[in-house]
């Protein structure tokens, strides 16, 4: 007997991966997802006689888009959502990263060493007291009561007579290399999201026996993210959310919008 099923508990949402349309290279997959949703709209158009009694209703314009929550922050989502391309440092295509340093100076202490080779200039170091920036020094050319020394590798030759806690703030290059990788995501006003192609994988169960798992898809030939509203909530607790348009290939006679499979 042929494998025909009708009512069916949606078991979760597996992953989401999207691909691109002209190679079909997976751009980037997603594995958390919560309150995942797939809503269709469409245009309705009142036809009516001459007293303007409704003869029927003509409906256009099917449109679909489906929302989640991804249950972490996502690199690669955040740069399709803003059209850009997630950067991997590398000995080629170096990233500067911001960092910073709190170091405790000892009575007797004159120099210190940064983790980190810095990359342009470190002009001004700080005292700290109770945890709080409390005097500036300068970078100079000899250590004084109020300058600093700093070389190209990172050695700080303090102030005269500094210790406690001092603040140093500069940027280093990622090259790629061990202990050494960094990852960018740019988001410029010129750029915005790419159509591409949608796979959403879940699993279905039985209604009458919840013990049989069917595996199943929803496929949308092409889609695009939604950039209106990107919100990335900067908590540990903080969720991921994006919504995706599903639209046809305007080239396409079928003019398919999504489907639907399941599978045993």
């Amino acid at each position: 007997m042929a494998f025909n099923v009708n009512e069916l508990i949606l078991d979760k949402v597996r992953s989401l991966t999207a691909h691109d349309l002209s190679n079909g290279e997976m751009l980037f997959r997603l594995t958390s997802l919560e309150d995942p949703s797939l809503q269709t709209t469409a245009e309705g158009e009142e036809v009516v006689d001459a007293i303007g009694a409704l003869i029927t209703t003509l409906y256009r314009a099917k449109k679909a888009t489906f929302s989640a929550s991804n249950s972490l922050i996502s690199l690669d989502l955040a740069a399709a959502q803003f059209g850009a391309k997630k950067e991997v440092a590398s000995s080629d295509k170096k990233i500067v990263v911001p960092t910073y340093e709190i170091i405790s100076v000892a009575t007797g202490v004159t120099e210190v060493t940064l983790k980190k080779k810095p990359v342009g200039e470190v002009k001004y170091i700080y005292a700290l007291a109770n945890n709080e920036i409390a005097t500036r020094y300068v970078a100079g050319a000899a250590a004084s009561a109020t300058e600093f020394v700093i070389d190209k590798e990172g050695k700080i030759t303090l102030p005269t007579g500094l210790t406690g806690k001092i603040y140093v703030e500069y940027s280093y290059e990622a090259d790629g290399s061990e202990k050494s990788g960094a990852n960018r995501v740019v988001n410029k006003t010129s750029e915005f999201p790419e159509a591409c192609s949608l796979k959403i994988y879940a699993y279905f169960r039985d209604k009458c026996n919840e013990n049989l798992v069917y595996s199943g898809a929803i496929i949308a030939n092409k889609a695009k993210l939604n950039p209106e509203s990107v919100e990335l909530a900067l908590t540990s607790t903080g969720k991921h959310p994006f919504e995706f348009q599903m639209m046809r290939d305007y080239c396409d006679e079928e003019a398919e919008l999504f489907s639907i499979i399941v599978a045993e």
